[in-house]
């Protein structure tokens, strides 16, 4: 490495779920992601809770412009759920919290380990 310079991982991700939000024809003004592992014996369930449940509900909130899920090859966190979003605020919307506040998001969510939350704003 250059003097200064900072060394950069990089991983092989893989789309293993991607459908267009209710507010499709909108620009993106936030990209909200969030990172996370399975317990031992949890990813399955988990994967089945993502595509099946989680993934299609988010995407069919209004505000909700995107949701792609990828996961990760080489280190983690293993799965990446990525949302572009019109307002932060959808995140707290009624409909956003309804989808988080599933029977079965009850019984998955509690298996997430080293998991990362990030918003970042679309600034192009």
């Amino acid at each position: 490495l250059c003097p200064g310079a900072r060394a950069v991982d990089v991983a092989r991700l893989s789309l293993v779920f991607d459908a267009p939000g209710h507010s499709l024809a909108e620009a993106p003004v936030f990209h909200y992601v969030v990172e996370t592992d399975a317990e031992a014996g949890w990813t399955d369930e988990i994967d089945r809770w993502y595509d099946t449940e989680h993934m299609p509900g988010l995407a069919a909130v209004p505000g909700c412009i995107h949701a792609r899920r990828l996961l990760n090859g080489d280190s983690g966190p293993r799965s990446l759920a990525c949302y572009d979003l019109l307002t932060e605020e959808t995140l707290g919307s009624p409909p956003w919290l309804a989808v988080r506040g599933t029977k079965w998001s009850d019984i998955a969510r509690p298996h997430f380990v080293n998991t990362r939350r990030t918003m970042f704003r679309v600034v192009a």
